[in-house]
């Protein structure tokens, strides 16, 4: 499922650091994806869902019915199709097995009815001898004028003690043709055998939210009245208190606490009524705006608050889509956080390609250097190489620097952490090198890996980190002449034929070495292998001027005499 947003999202750097945002976004994408098979039930709702309100790109047998010329007219029409279509099957597949259980006609006639099987509960009416409140519940859902006459006719039993007579089913059915799915106000007052109960439809049927909420979509709206029309009814009763049907999330489910009026429900629903709230909203119809991603936390969406994924993508792929609109109100605090858990959770598993991407979701800048740059390390001994083994590019690599954007410095500052942590210094000052963090380089290869080539006679070593600092070293870093320089002048030095070697760097790297001497007699034990170095460099040196250079006229009378003195006294006394 994270593939698909990756697909779909645009990468570009900003302040120097690579920013992902959702480009158009395709919601059809997301069910269809290879994984839906491994999704929950209740997700592959929520990504349904999310396309039948949001996206106006469908073709179903559903939009076929229309032609093209008349679809944007009806297009809340296909979407109240739609969104029938998916409730019918929610609540029947969730209670299937009720009706067998319920042996009263009229009574099994309302269960049917909440599940939007009208035909089959007027089958049950006429089958049980009850022909005229089949006639009456067959015209259930109609339009307004009928809803006002069966309403008005109630209040006609209720003053003349009729409903005392009728079953509460019986009333049920007659209250749902009337376009009322709350509460069957009875009679109280009068004879006793007048009286009637009130009851509402949730708690003596016990509905559920989602057929609390059917009620409303089918029998109280108008078949031209969009859907937003029924969120707004029932989201008015619900927050008089009335209606008890709370839309709980599927894991708390068995939840039959009743949520008193103006109570905090954020983060407590469930992602399908968010989804609803939200296009309600956006269509006018929300009495307030729908708080991203507070209301698609794990807590509600999974019920487990280290299963980041369905909130992360639900919250950017709704922003998306919806866009710059005052009825989401975002968290850019609480989405940064959501971004945060999700890439931890990813790490936790090994996923570093994926927790790269989610990273890169940060509102700012410098949140994701630095996350990048901490995961890069963490990851560092998997980090691949530029190229493959048969010298082709590695995939690996160009997602990291094609697709995400990463800079390719931040990649081998990570590789240069892991072999300093490993203790190999000479692939640290390589990768430091390559990562163009010409200080640092400079400073382990004076450190650690220049001396030690030195004492192994590893010139090769020498050769390709010296070579790595490319032309102009001193251009690049600071104090290169009596650092790097030394050995690089030595290299050379060394490399070259007997009696050819070249006057004038021999002269700088004696007066290099006369200073470097300076410096190293006091050094502590750390710098050991700089003192060892120097000893080996001077005695190479003072032989090449004594004994084997015989042209050592160039060399200044002072300065050749000064280096065998301080060659010869080093050569006593260092180590």
């Amino acid at each position: 499922m994270l593939d698909v947003q990756r697909l779909q999202s645009s990468i570009q750097r900003i302040d120097g650091t690579p920013l992902v945002r959702m480009a158009k976004v395709d919601l059809s994408q997301f069910p269809l994806s290879p994984s839906t098979r491994s999704q929950s039930e209740e997700e592959r709702l929520v990504w349904q869902l999310l396309n039948i309100l949001f996206n106006d790109d469908i073709e179903d047998d559903i939009s076929a019915g229309v032609p093209p010329r008349l679809r944007q007219q009806f297009a809340h029409r296909i979407k109240k199709d739609r969104l029938t279509r998916l409730w019918e099957g929610i609540i029947r597949e969730k209670h299937s097995q009720d009706l067998d259980l319920i042996r009263s006609p009229v009574e099994r006639a309302v269960h049917l009815i909440c599940s939007h099987r009208v035909e089959e509960a007027c089958k049950t009416l006429i089958d049980s001898q009850n022909p005229h409140l089949a006639t009456i519940v067959a015209q259930i859902g109609r339009d307004a004028t009928s809803r006002a006459d069966i309403a008005n006719q109630i209040d006609v039993w209720r003053q003349n003690n009729i409903l005392s007579e009728m079953s509460e089913p019986t009333r049920a059915l007659y209250e749902l043709v009337a376009g009322n799915a709350l509460r069957s106000e009875g009679k109280l007052g009068g004879a006793l055998e007048d009286r009637a109960s009130s009851f509402g439809f949730t708690e003596r049927f016990d509905l559920d939210w989602f057929q609390a909420f059917g009620l409303r979509l089918w029998y109280c709206t108008a078949e031209d009245e969009p859907i937003e029309v029924a969120v707004s009814k029932f989201l008015a009763d619900l927050a008089t208190g009335q209606e008890p049907a709370f839309p709980h999330p599927s894991h708390q489910a068995s939840t039959r606490a009743v949520l008193q009026p103006g109570s905090d429900t954020l983060g407590r629903e469930s992602p399908l009524w968010v989804l609803l709230k939200a296009f309600s909203a956006m269509r006018g119809h929300g009495a307030q705006s729908v708080d991203f991603p507070a209301s698609l936390l794990p807590e509600s969406v999974s019920g487990d608050r280290l299963s980041n994924r369905l909130s992360f993508q639900l919250h950017h792929v709704l922003a998306a889509t919806v866009g710059q609109n005052q009825a989401i109100k975002i968290d850019q605090h609480q989405t940064d956080k959501l971004v945060w858990d999700f890439a931890s959770e990813l790490s936790a598993g090994g996923k570093l390609d994926q927790a790269l991407f989610v990273l890169l979701h940060l509102s700012q800048a410098n949140d994701r250097k630095r996350a990048v740059q901490e995961t890069l390390a963490r990851f560092a001994a998997q980090l691949p190489e530029p190229f493959a083994a048969d010298g082709s590019s590695h995939p690996a690599w160009q997602y990291l620097l094609t697709e995400l954007q990463l800079p390719e410095a931040w990649i081998w500052v990570a590789k240069a952490l892991h072999a300093r942590d490993i203790g190999d210094a000479a692939r640290e000052v390589d990768c430091l090198i390559r990562g163009k963090h010409w200080n640092d380089a400079h400073a382990t290869f004076c450190r650690i890996v220049g001396p030690s080539t030195i004492i192994e006679g590893d010139y090769r070593t020498l050769e390709a980190l010296v070579s790595g600092f490319g032309d102009g070293p001193e251009r690049k870093m600071r104090g290169w002449s009596s650092g790097g320089g030394v050995y690089e002048d030595f290299l050379r030095l060394v490399n070259a034929p007997s009696g050819r070697r070249d006057p004038i760097r021999l002269s700088r790297l004696v007066n290099a070495l006369v200073a470097m001497g300076d410096r190293v007699r006091g050094s502590s034990l750390e710098g050991l292998e700089e003192r060892v170095a120097f000893k080996e460099m001077s005695r190479a040196v003072a032989g090449w001027i004594t004994h084997e250079d015989v042209h050592v006229s160039f060399l200044p009378f002072s300065v050749d005499v000064s280096f065998l003195f301080i060659a010869d006294f080093y050569l006593c006394t260092v180590c």
